[in-house]
C-alpha cells in the first residue's frame, strides 16, 4: 500500500517523478538541501507586512506521522508581496510546498518558504467544494503560487490518502482543545487562546 505522503527514499517506480515527498516528521535535521512535503493545516495566520519589504504567512501543520500529542510542524511563508501569500480560509484543508528549508525553532519542525528563492505553495480542499464555493471534482488546487502548477500521478494518490486522512482526524479530534477558551473568560486570558463560536 501506499504511504500517504512517500519518505525519501528512492525507488524505481518514483525514479522519474520531478519532486520527492517527505513525510513531516522525517525531514532530514541535518540536511541542507530544500524539502517538498504536503501537510494539513490546523492552524493559519492572515498574511501580515513584517517590514518594508517582506509579508509573512504562517501556518501549523500536521500529517499522519506528525500528529500525536499536540505535535505540529511550523510553515512559516515569506514574499515581498501580499498577493504572493497563501490565504488560508480553512482548516483541514491540504498545502503542498516546494523548496522549503528546515529547523528546528521552540522544540519545533519550522519549515521556511521563501516565495523570493523559488519556493511555492498549492492548497487543495479536503470538501466537495474549495472555500470559496468553486466545485473541486477534479484534483487541481484552488489556490496556487505562480503562473501554474504541476500534478503528478504521486500528488493524486497523496492527496486521496491525506484527504481522507484530514477528514477522520478532524471529525475525532477538538483540532487546539488545549488552548480553547469559552468565551466568558477571553477577556482574562493572557498570550495566545482559540475560541470556538457561531458567528
Amino acid at each position: 500500500a501506499r504511504k500517504s505522503t512517500p519518505n525519501k527514499s528512492r525507488s524505481p517506480a518514483k525514479s522519474a517523478a520531478k519532486y520527492e515527498y517527505v513525510e513531516l516528521s522525517k525531514a532530514s535535521l541535518t540536511s541542507s538541501d530544500p524539502c517538498h512535503f504536503y501537510g494539513v493545516i490546523i492552524d493559519a495566520t492572515f498574511p501580515y507586512k513584517a517590514n518594508t519589504d517582506r509579508f509573512i504567512c504562517s501556518l501549523k501543520v500536521v500529517d499522519p506521522t506528525l500528529h500525536q500529542k499536540g505535535a505540529y510542524a511550523t510553515v512559516v511563508i515569506y514574499a515581498s508581496k501580499f498577493e504572493d501569500l497563501p490565504i488560508v480560509h480553512r482548516l483541514g484543508d491540504v498545502i503542498r510546498v516546494h523548496r522549503a528549508t528546515m529547523r528546528i525553532y521552540q522544540n519545533k519542525r519550522q519549515f521556511n518558504v521563501n516565495m523570493f528563492y523559488q519556493s511555492s505553495y498549492a492548497l487543495f480542499s479536503t470538501d466537495k467544494l474549495s472555500p470559496l464555493g468553486q466545485s473541486t471534482s477534479n484534483d487541481a488546487p484552488y489556490a496556487f503560487s505562480g503562473k501554474k502548477s504541476s500534478l503528478e500521478r504521486q500528488d493524486v494518490a497523496i492527496l486521496s490518502t491525506l484527504r481522507k486522512w484530514s477528514n477522520n482526524y478532524f471529525s475525532s479530534t477538538n483540532v487546539g482543545s488545549d488552548k480553547c477558551v469559552e468565551l466568558k473568560k477571553a477577556s482574562k486570558q493572557q498570550g495566545d487562546f482559540d475560541v470556538v463560536a457561531k458567528v
